[in-house]
């Protein structure tokens, strides 16, 4: 359940799945399977024994879904600043540990577990949620600078019908206008 990177420094710790498949009752293959497994939990691995279904869901989340996210990271071509926080470090480290793998490897995590298909589906869904969250925020305090008047910083200047348009073709398209449009600063619409 560990990889190089995860067991660089040990594997003390470190989670090791098993399913007592095809021991039997035997008392001496059950002899051989515990000395098996003993070898690893002389070295401080944390046993742990679930079926192989139930392994394949957990390790969707905990393997599949670091691995994405890492790579997905990685495609932002991210790079430490002066004012890095705690959790845009922990980002960084998460891009190291999940590229220092072969893409094999993800490719494996993906082709291998039939629950993989419905993480990305529910990640996609998860970002479309973020982002409808994000994006109706705006439309909600643009939709009260267009019709209330509210929220919008003082200004002296009045509107023009340039602005009206800027302003309605970003509250409804949810993009900016065209170039040919001016977009005057502190500009806003009259009650």
């Amino acid at each position: 359940m560990f990889g190089p990177e995860s067991a660089r420094d040990g594997w003390d710790g470190l989670p090791f799945v098993f399913d007592r498949v095809r021991v039997g009752d035997s008392p001496a293959r059950r002899a051989r399977a515990n000395a098996f497994l003993n070898i690893f939990e002389r070295e401080g691995c944390r046993m742990v024994e679930m079926c192989c279904a139930e392994h394949d869901a957990h390790a969707a989340e905990t393997q599949f879904l670091t691995h994405t996210v890492g790579r997905m990271l990685a495609t932002l071509e991210l790079s430490s600043t002066p004012i890095n926080t705690k959790g845009y470090e922990t980002l960084l480290r998460l891009v190291d540990n999940t590229c220092s793998d072969s893409f094999d490897l993800y490719n494996g995590l993906f082709m291998y577990n039939k629950n993989s298909t419905d993480l990305l589906n529910r990640l996609e869904s998860a970002m479309d949620s973020v982002k409808k969250r994000l994006f109706d925020g705006l439309h909600e305090v643009l939709r009260k600078q267009l019709f209330e008047g509210k929220a919008s910083p003082p200004s002296t200047a009045t509107t023009s019908h340039h602005t009206d348009v800027h302003r309605r073709q970003l509250l409804l398209e949810g993009k900016p206008p065209s170039p040919s449009v001016p977009t005057p600063n502190n500009v806003t619409v009259p009650k």
